[in-house]
Protein backbone atom coordinates (compact mmCIF):
# COMPACT_ATOMS: atom_id res chain seq x y z
CA UNK A 1 0.00 0.00 0.00
CA UNK A 2 3.02 2.31 -0.04
CA UNK A 3 4.45 4.66 2.52
CA UNK A 4 2.36 5.86 5.47
CA UNK A 5 0.47 9.07 4.87
CA UNK A 6 2.36 10.94 7.59
CA UNK A 7 5.58 10.56 5.60
CA UNK A 8 4.40 12.82 2.78
CA UNK A 9 6.41 15.80 3.98
CA UNK A 10 9.70 13.95 3.44
CA UNK A 11 11.52 13.94 0.12
CA UNK A 12 12.53 10.39 -0.84
CA UNK A 13 12.57 9.27 -4.48
CA UNK A 14 8.80 8.80 -4.64
CA UNK A 15 5.66 9.57 -2.66
CA UNK A 16 2.17 8.16 -1.99
CA UNK A 17 -1.12 9.84 -2.61
CA UNK A 18 -3.10 7.73 -0.19
CA UNK A 19 -6.49 6.19 -0.90
CA UNK A 20 -7.88 9.62 -0.08
CA UNK A 21 -6.59 12.58 -2.04
CA UNK A 22 -6.84 14.84 0.99
CA UNK A 23 -5.01 17.87 2.26
CA UNK A 24 -5.62 16.96 5.91
CA UNK A 25 -3.11 14.11 5.89
CA UNK A 26 -3.03 13.65 9.66
CA UNK A 27 -6.70 12.61 9.89
CA UNK A 28 -7.34 9.21 8.36
CA UNK A 29 -10.39 7.84 10.15
CA UNK A 30 -12.60 5.09 8.81
CA UNK A 31 -15.46 7.49 8.05
CA UNK A 32 -13.17 9.73 6.00
CA UNK A 33 -11.84 6.79 4.00
CA UNK A 34 -15.38 5.61 3.32
CA UNK A 35 -16.39 9.07 2.10
CA UNK A 36 -13.79 8.64 -0.62
CA UNK A 37 -15.94 5.75 -1.85
CA UNK A 38 -19.06 7.98 -1.75
CA UNK A 39 -20.31 6.61 1.57
CA UNK A 40 -21.30 9.72 3.58
CA UNK A 41 -20.14 10.11 7.17
CA UNK A 42 -22.67 10.45 9.98
CA UNK A 43 -21.76 14.13 10.32
CA UNK A 44 -22.44 14.76 6.63
CA UNK A 45 -25.76 12.92 6.83
CA UNK A 46 -26.81 15.14 9.74
CA UNK A 47 -25.87 18.30 7.86
CA UNK A 48 -27.58 17.18 4.66
CA UNK A 49 -30.78 16.47 6.59
CA UNK A 50 -30.73 20.00 8.01
CA UNK A 51 -30.00 21.44 4.56
CA UNK A 52 -32.84 19.47 2.99
CA UNK A 53 -35.26 20.91 5.53
CA UNK A 54 -34.24 24.45 4.55
CA UNK A 55 -34.11 24.28 0.74
CA UNK A 56 -35.87 21.10 -0.34
CA UNK A 57 -34.80 19.20 -3.45
CA UNK A 58 -31.91 20.60 -5.48
CA UNK A 59 -30.39 20.12 -8.97
CA UNK A 60 -28.24 16.97 -9.35
CA UNK A 61 -24.89 18.69 -9.77
CA UNK A 62 -25.43 20.81 -6.65
CA UNK A 63 -26.47 17.66 -4.77
CA UNK A 64 -23.20 16.05 -5.88
CA UNK A 65 -21.13 19.04 -4.74
CA UNK A 66 -22.78 18.69 -1.32
CA UNK A 67 -21.65 15.05 -1.16
CA UNK A 68 -17.95 15.88 -1.66
CA UNK A 69 -17.46 19.37 -0.22
CA UNK A 70 -15.85 20.28 3.10
CA UNK A 71 -18.21 19.87 6.03
CA UNK A 72 -17.49 23.40 7.23
CA UNK A 73 -18.58 24.72 3.83
CA UNK A 74 -21.76 22.68 4.01
CA UNK A 75 -22.56 24.20 7.40
CA UNK A 76 -22.09 27.70 5.96
CA UNK A 77 -24.54 26.92 3.17
CA UNK A 78 -27.07 25.78 5.76
CA UNK A 79 -26.61 29.02 7.69
CA UNK A 80 -27.25 31.03 4.52
CA UNK A 81 -30.29 28.90 3.67
CA UNK A 82 -31.83 29.68 7.05
CA UNK A 83 -31.66 33.36 6.16
CA UNK A 84 -32.53 33.13 2.46
CA UNK A 85 -33.38 29.73 0.96
CA UNK A 86 -34.14 31.44 -2.36
CA UNK A 87 -30.56 32.71 -2.57
CA UNK A 88 -29.25 29.18 -2.10
CA UNK A 89 -31.60 27.81 -4.77
CA UNK A 90 -30.33 30.40 -7.25
CA UNK A 91 -26.78 29.48 -6.33
CA UNK A 92 -27.56 25.77 -6.67
CA UNK A 93 -28.68 26.24 -10.27
CA UNK A 94 -25.18 27.44 -11.20
CA UNK A 95 -23.56 24.09 -10.41
CA UNK A 96 -24.37 22.94 -13.94
CA UNK A 97 -22.45 25.88 -15.44
CA UNK A 98 -19.44 25.12 -13.25
CA UNK A 99 -19.28 21.49 -14.37
CA UNK A 100 -19.77 22.56 -17.99
CA UNK A 101 -16.77 24.88 -17.73
CA UNK A 102 -14.55 22.05 -16.48
CA UNK A 103 -15.65 19.47 -19.04
CA UNK A 104 -16.18 21.42 -22.24
CA UNK A 105 -13.31 21.88 -24.69
CA UNK A 106 -12.48 25.36 -25.85
CA UNK A 107 -13.51 25.33 -29.49
CA UNK A 108 -11.05 28.12 -30.23
CA UNK A 109 -8.09 25.80 -29.67
CA UNK A 110 -6.29 24.98 -32.92
CA UNK A 111 -6.66 21.33 -33.84
CA UNK A 112 -5.95 19.11 -36.79
CA UNK A 113 -9.59 18.15 -36.97
CA UNK A 114 -12.76 19.49 -35.41
CA UNK A 115 -14.75 16.85 -33.52
CA UNK A 116 -18.50 16.64 -33.71
CA UNK A 117 -20.12 18.87 -31.14
CA UNK A 118 -22.91 17.59 -28.96
CA UNK A 119 -25.18 19.22 -26.47
CA UNK A 120 -27.45 18.26 -23.64
CA UNK A 121 -31.04 18.23 -24.83
CA UNK A 122 -32.53 17.59 -21.45
CA UNK A 123 -31.28 19.99 -18.83
CA UNK A 124 -32.09 20.35 -15.18
CA UNK A 125 -35.59 21.50 -15.99
CA UNK A 126 -36.58 18.26 -17.73
CA UNK A 127 -39.25 15.95 -16.44
CA UNK A 128 -38.40 13.93 -13.39
CA UNK A 129 -37.73 10.20 -13.44
CA UNK A 130 -37.16 7.61 -10.76
CA UNK A 131 -33.38 7.60 -10.91
CA UNK A 132 -30.83 10.14 -9.68
CA UNK A 133 -28.47 9.33 -12.52
CA UNK A 134 -28.16 11.13 -15.84
CA UNK A 135 -28.76 10.09 -19.41
CA UNK A 136 -26.83 11.76 -22.18
CA UNK A 137 -28.87 12.88 -25.14
CA UNK A 138 -26.88 14.34 -27.99
CA UNK A 139 -26.87 15.69 -31.52
CA UNK A 140 -23.85 15.36 -33.75
CA UNK A 141 -24.96 17.02 -36.97
CA UNK A 142 -24.75 20.69 -36.02
CA UNK A 143 -22.54 23.07 -34.09
CA UNK A 144 -23.32 24.03 -30.52
CA UNK A 145 -26.32 26.35 -30.54
CA UNK A 146 -27.37 26.63 -26.91
CA UNK A 147 -26.69 29.98 -25.20
CA UNK A 148 -24.98 28.21 -22.32
CA UNK A 149 -22.67 26.30 -24.62
CA UNK A 150 -21.91 29.44 -26.60
CA UNK A 151 -21.02 31.23 -23.40
CA UNK A 152 -18.64 28.47 -22.39
CA UNK A 153 -16.91 28.00 -25.72
CA UNK A 154 -16.31 31.70 -26.12
CA UNK A 155 -14.54 32.38 -22.84
CA UNK A 156 -12.74 35.34 -24.26
CA UNK A 157 -14.89 38.00 -22.45
CA UNK A 158 -12.49 40.93 -22.79
CA UNK A 159 -9.78 38.33 -22.89
CA UNK A 160 -6.44 38.53 -24.53
CA UNK A 161 -6.03 35.18 -26.29
CA UNK A 162 -2.70 34.81 -28.10
CA UNK A 163 -2.17 31.67 -30.15
CA UNK A 164 -0.50 29.28 -27.73
CA UNK A 165 0.63 25.72 -28.31
CA UNK A 166 1.28 23.11 -25.68
CA UNK A 167 4.81 22.71 -24.54
CA UNK A 168 6.26 19.75 -26.38
CA UNK A 169 9.28 19.88 -24.11
CA UNK A 170 7.12 19.53 -21.00
CA UNK A 171 5.21 16.63 -22.54
CA UNK A 172 8.44 14.89 -23.52
CA UNK A 173 9.65 15.24 -19.94
CA UNK A 174 6.40 13.73 -18.68
CA UNK A 175 6.78 10.78 -21.06
CA UNK A 176 10.35 10.23 -19.90
CA UNK A 177 9.30 10.48 -16.27
CA UNK A 178 6.61 7.84 -16.78
CA UNK A 179 8.96 5.60 -18.83
CA UNK A 180 6.84 6.04 -21.97
CA UNK A 181 4.11 3.82 -20.51
CA UNK A 182 0.60 4.36 -19.20
CA UNK A 183 0.85 4.83 -15.42
CA UNK A 184 -2.19 2.57 -14.95
CA UNK A 185 -2.01 -0.18 -17.55
CA UNK A 186 1.64 -0.21 -18.59
CA UNK A 187 0.55 0.16 -22.22
CA UNK A 188 3.24 1.68 -24.46
CA UNK A 189 0.73 3.30 -26.83
CA UNK A 190 0.30 6.50 -24.86
CA UNK A 191 -0.96 10.05 -24.78
CA UNK A 192 0.02 12.81 -22.38
CA UNK A 193 -3.11 13.99 -20.58
CA UNK A 194 -3.49 17.29 -18.77
CA UNK A 195 -4.82 17.14 -15.22
CA UNK A 196 -6.16 20.70 -15.38
CA UNK A 197 -7.65 21.17 -18.89
CA UNK A 198 -5.20 22.89 -21.21
CA UNK A 199 -7.90 24.94 -22.91
CA UNK A 200 -8.65 26.59 -19.55
CA UNK A 201 -5.11 27.87 -18.99
CA UNK A 202 -4.09 28.84 -22.52
CA UNK A 203 -5.53 32.37 -22.47
CA UNK A 204 -5.65 35.28 -20.07
CA UNK A 205 -8.92 36.57 -18.63
CA UNK A 206 -8.99 40.06 -17.17
CA UNK A 207 -12.76 40.20 -16.73
CA UNK A 208 -13.46 39.29 -13.09
CA UNK A 209 -16.95 38.21 -14.13
CA UNK A 210 -15.56 35.92 -16.84
CA UNK A 211 -16.10 32.17 -16.90
CA UNK A 212 -12.72 31.34 -15.33
CA UNK A 213 -13.15 33.72 -12.43
CA UNK A 214 -16.70 32.54 -11.78
CA UNK A 215 -15.59 28.91 -11.85
CA UNK A 216 -13.06 29.54 -9.07
CA UNK A 217 -15.49 31.71 -7.10
CA UNK A 218 -17.97 28.84 -7.16
CA UNK A 219 -15.40 26.39 -5.80
CA UNK A 220 -14.75 28.71 -2.84
CA UNK A 221 -18.26 27.96 -1.61
CA UNK A 222 -17.52 24.25 -1.22
CA UNK A 223 -13.92 24.11 -0.02
CA UNK A 224 -11.83 26.18 2.34
CA UNK A 225 -10.19 29.40 1.19
CA UNK A 226 -6.80 27.82 1.86
CA UNK A 227 -7.48 24.72 -0.23
CA UNK A 228 -8.91 26.61 -3.20
CA UNK A 229 -6.08 29.14 -3.05
CA UNK A 230 -3.53 26.30 -3.13
CA UNK A 231 -5.21 24.70 -6.16
CA UNK A 232 -5.36 28.04 -7.94
CA UNK A 233 -1.77 29.04 -7.19
CA UNK A 234 -0.52 25.72 -8.51
CA UNK A 235 -1.84 26.35 -12.01
CA UNK A 236 -2.13 30.18 -12.03
CA UNK A 237 0.93 31.30 -10.04
CA UNK A 238 0.88 34.76 -11.64
CA UNK A 239 -2.76 35.32 -10.83
CA UNK A 240 -6.12 34.21 -12.19
CA UNK A 241 -6.18 36.88 -14.88
CA UNK A 242 -2.97 35.60 -16.47
CA UNK A 243 -2.18 32.61 -18.67
CA UNK A 244 -1.74 29.45 -16.61
CA UNK A 245 1.48 27.47 -16.30
CA UNK A 246 2.17 24.83 -18.94
CA UNK A 247 4.31 22.62 -16.75
CA UNK A 248 5.31 19.01 -16.36
CA UNK A 249 3.39 18.34 -13.16
CA UNK A 250 0.09 19.14 -14.89
CA UNK A 251 0.70 16.14 -17.14
CA UNK A 252 0.24 12.42 -16.71
CA UNK A 253 0.84 9.63 -19.22
CA UNK A 254 -2.13 7.42 -20.07
CA UNK A 255 -2.99 4.84 -22.70
CA UNK A 256 -5.42 5.96 -25.37
CA UNK A 257 -8.19 3.94 -23.74
CA UNK A 258 -7.47 5.29 -20.27
CA UNK A 259 -7.30 8.84 -21.64
CA UNK A 260 -10.72 8.53 -23.25
CA UNK A 261 -12.12 7.27 -19.96
CA UNK A 262 -10.35 10.10 -18.12
CA UNK A 263 -12.08 12.61 -20.40
CA UNK A 264 -15.45 10.94 -19.90
CA UNK A 265 -15.37 11.00 -16.11
CA UNK A 266 -15.20 7.21 -15.99
CA UNK A 267 -11.75 7.22 -14.50
CA UNK A 268 -12.86 6.78 -10.94
CA UNK A 269 -15.26 3.95 -11.69
CA UNK A 270 -18.61 5.43 -10.67
CA UNK A 271 -21.66 3.24 -11.17
CA UNK A 272 -24.16 4.87 -13.49
CA UNK A 273 -27.78 4.35 -14.38
CA UNK A 274 -29.96 5.58 -17.18
CA UNK A 275 -31.96 8.65 -16.21
CA UNK A 276 -31.72 11.87 -14.25
CA UNK A 277 -34.14 13.69 -12.00
CA UNK A 278 -34.57 17.42 -12.47
CA UNK A 279 -34.13 17.82 -8.72
CA UNK A 280 -32.87 15.52 -5.99
CA UNK A 281 -33.38 15.09 -2.29
CA UNK A 282 -30.17 16.02 -0.49
CA UNK A 283 -30.52 12.86 1.58
CA UNK A 284 -30.19 10.67 -1.52
CA UNK A 285 -27.13 8.50 -0.87
CA UNK A 286 -24.62 8.14 -3.73
CA UNK A 287 -23.76 4.66 -4.92
CA UNK A 288 -20.58 3.35 -3.36
CA UNK A 289 -17.56 2.99 -5.63
CA UNK A 290 -15.75 0.58 -3.32
CA UNK A 291 -14.13 -2.35 -5.17
CA UNK A 292 -15.68 -1.47 -8.53
CA UNK A 293 -13.72 -2.90 -11.45
CA UNK A 294 -15.80 -1.60 -14.36
CA UNK A 295 -17.92 1.37 -15.37
CA UNK A 296 -21.45 1.23 -16.70
CA UNK A 297 -22.90 4.25 -18.44
CA UNK A 298 -19.92 6.42 -19.24
CA UNK A 299 -20.40 5.44 -22.87
CA UNK A 300 -23.55 4.79 -24.83
CA UNK A 301 -23.23 1.01 -24.91
CA UNK A 302 -21.75 -1.63 -22.64
CA UNK A 303 -19.22 -0.98 -19.93
CA UNK A 304 -15.55 -0.10 -19.67
CA UNK A 305 -12.74 -1.81 -17.81
CA UNK A 306 -9.03 -1.07 -17.51
CA UNK A 307 -6.48 -3.81 -16.98
CA UNK A 308 -3.07 -3.51 -15.37
CA UNK A 309 -0.02 -5.56 -16.27
CA UNK A 310 -0.83 -9.22 -15.76
CA UNK A 311 -4.37 -8.89 -17.07
CA UNK A 312 -6.16 -8.11 -13.80
CA UNK A 313 -8.94 -5.54 -13.88
CA UNK A 314 -8.13 -2.32 -12.06
CA UNK A 315 -10.38 -1.84 -9.03
CA UNK A 316 -11.53 1.28 -7.26
CA UNK A 317 -9.08 2.05 -4.46
CA UNK A 318 -6.17 0.27 -6.10
CA UNK A 319 -2.88 2.16 -5.72
CA UNK A 320 -0.28 2.83 -8.41
CA UNK A 321 3.18 4.16 -7.66
CA UNK A 322 4.84 6.81 -9.80
CA UNK A 323 8.49 7.74 -9.40
CA UNK A 324 10.83 10.36 -10.77
CA UNK A 325 14.59 10.38 -10.94
CA UNK A 326 14.67 14.16 -11.38
CA UNK A 327 12.17 16.08 -9.23
CA UNK A 328 13.35 19.40 -10.67
CA UNK A 329 13.05 18.77 -14.42
CA UNK A 330 10.53 15.95 -14.18
CA UNK A 331 8.32 16.63 -11.14
CA UNK A 332 5.60 14.14 -10.36
CA UNK A 333 1.98 15.05 -11.15
CA UNK A 334 0.81 17.83 -8.87
CA UNK A 335 -1.03 16.58 -5.82
CA UNK A 336 -3.07 19.78 -5.66
CA UNK A 337 -4.25 19.48 -9.26
CA UNK A 338 -5.02 15.77 -8.86
CA UNK A 339 -7.06 16.62 -5.76
CA UNK A 340 -9.05 19.23 -7.68
CA UNK A 341 -9.58 16.91 -10.64
CA UNK A 342 -10.60 14.08 -8.33
CA UNK A 343 -13.21 16.21 -6.55
CA UNK A 344 -14.78 17.49 -9.77
CA UNK A 345 -14.84 14.08 -11.44
CA UNK A 346 -16.63 12.69 -8.39
CA UNK A 347 -19.25 15.40 -8.81
CA UNK A 348 -19.68 14.49 -12.48
CA UNK A 349 -19.93 10.78 -11.72
CA UNK A 350 -22.38 11.15 -8.84
CA UNK A 351 -24.67 13.56 -10.65
CA UNK A 352 -25.27 11.07 -13.37
CA UNK A 353 -22.06 10.81 -15.29
CA UNK A 354 -23.69 12.69 -18.13
CA UNK A 355 -21.35 15.37 -19.30
CA UNK A 356 -23.04 18.66 -20.16
CA UNK A 357 -21.50 18.15 -23.58
CA UNK A 358 -20.02 15.18 -25.42
CA UNK A 359 -16.24 15.29 -24.92
CA UNK A 360 -14.08 14.26 -27.82
CA UNK A 361 -11.86 11.26 -27.31
CA UNK A 362 -8.40 12.34 -26.36
CA UNK A 363 -9.51 15.97 -26.53
CA UNK A 364 -6.89 17.12 -24.06
CA UNK A 365 -3.91 15.20 -25.36
CA UNK A 366 -0.87 16.60 -27.10
CA UNK A 367 -1.31 14.42 -30.18
CA UNK A 368 -3.79 16.58 -32.09
CA UNK A 369 -2.45 20.09 -31.62
CA UNK A 370 -1.35 22.03 -34.67
CA UNK A 371 2.11 23.49 -34.33
CA UNK A 372 3.25 21.07 -31.67
CA UNK A 373 6.72 21.11 -33.16
CA UNK A 374 7.28 24.55 -31.68
CA UNK A 375 9.92 24.31 -28.99
CA UNK A 376 7.89 26.11 -26.37
CA UNK A 377 9.08 25.37 -22.87
CA UNK A 378 6.72 26.01 -19.99
CA UNK A 379 7.78 26.82 -16.46
CA UNK A 380 9.01 23.52 -15.06
CA UNK A 381 10.52 24.99 -11.93
CA UNK A 382 7.26 25.36 -10.03
CA UNK A 383 7.01 22.29 -7.84
CA UNK A 384 4.24 21.09 -5.62
CA UNK A 385 5.57 21.38 -2.09
CA UNK A 386 4.74 17.74 -1.41
CA UNK A 387 6.01 16.25 -4.65
CA UNK A 388 9.70 17.04 -4.81
CA UNK A 389 11.39 13.75 -5.53
CA UNK A 390 8.80 11.62 -3.75
CA UNK A 391 7.07 8.47 -5.05
CA UNK A 392 3.51 9.10 -6.09
CA UNK A 393 0.85 6.47 -5.57
CA UNK A 394 -2.32 7.09 -7.52
CA UNK A 395 -5.52 5.58 -6.18
CA UNK A 396 -8.05 4.52 -8.77
CA UNK A 397 -11.22 5.31 -6.90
Amino acid sequence: MGSPVNELTQTPSSFPISTSLRADFDTDTTSERMEDFNIPSNERITLLKAFQEEVGDVPPYFWAFCQVCDLQALQKLIDIARISPVMVRIFAAQAFTTVLYWTQSNQGTSRVSTPNITQLKRGLGSSSTNSPIAKRQKTTDSPVNSPLADKQTNTSSPVSSPSLHRSRAASDLARDRDHHCCVLTGDSVIEVAHIYPFCRISTSEENIFGARHMFWEYLRNFWSEEKVAAWKADIFPRGLSEIGDKKVDNRITLSKTAHVQWNRGAFFWQKKQANIQSTMNLMTTPMSTENLDHNEGAFDYGYTTLYCLGGKAIKSGQIFELKTSDPIKQPLPSFKLLELQWALMRVIGMAGAAFPYEPSSGGDSDADIYGLDLDEVGDTSVLSENLQGNPLELPCG
